[in-house]
């Protein structure tokens, strides 16, 4: 994750911002290591002590869904963001069918806005340095992803106290 870092991308081509230690939600597990956000409604990318697992925070899904893994591990994560060309699509995947991830793919292919044709070479630019700094090759994360999250037990996530003050819930101990 360092190394991915400390490359010279534009990560913002990709929809992925740095790991920012202030990321920090009332949905964040307690010791979560920042792996990335996506800059907008808290959605960010954590690994948490002794996994891992990549998984996805995000603030605005219904507990205990906060929290879902996005990867097996960081390597395959970055081999997911090749597939998808953009962090924002693993962050959904686990509320879409296969027809709405499908569609998600395609109108970020698709687009076309003011200044389009420089936002898809820099994504370009980037997905490509990513592949060859990493020897990666892009695999399509759906039936993983979806998986990996059908199998999930959130039940050893450590939760801070403001977790349990905003959904009200007492802390067992």
């Amino acid at each position: 994750m360092k190394r991915f870092y400390g490359m010279d991308l534009d990560f913002g081509a990709i929809g992925l911002q740095k790991p920012d230690r202030d990321m920090v939600y009332f949905c964040t597990p307690e010791g979560a290591e920042p792996a990335g956000s996506l800059g907008v409604d808290g959605i960010h990318f954590v690994l948490l002590p002794g996994d891992e697992r990549v998984f996805c925070v995000d603030p605005s899904m219904m507990s205990p869904a906060y929290v879902l893994p996005v990867a097996e591990d960081f390597r395959t994560f970055l081999s997911y963001l090749l597939s998808c060309k953009d962090a924002n699509v693993l962050s959904q995947i686990s509320w879409m069918s296969r027809e709405q991830y499908r569609d998600l793919l395609n109108e970020d292919e698709n687009a076309r806005y003011p200044g389009w044709e420089e936002a898809a070479a820099k994504k370009r630019e980037a997905l490509s340095e990513m592949e060859k700094e990493f020897h990666l090759t892009p695999q399509d994360p759906f039936d993983a992803v979806k998986t990996l999250q059908a199998a999930f037990d959130p039940s050893p996530i450590r939760w801070s106290d403001e977790y349990y003050d905003v959904l009200g819930l007492e802390r067992e101990e």
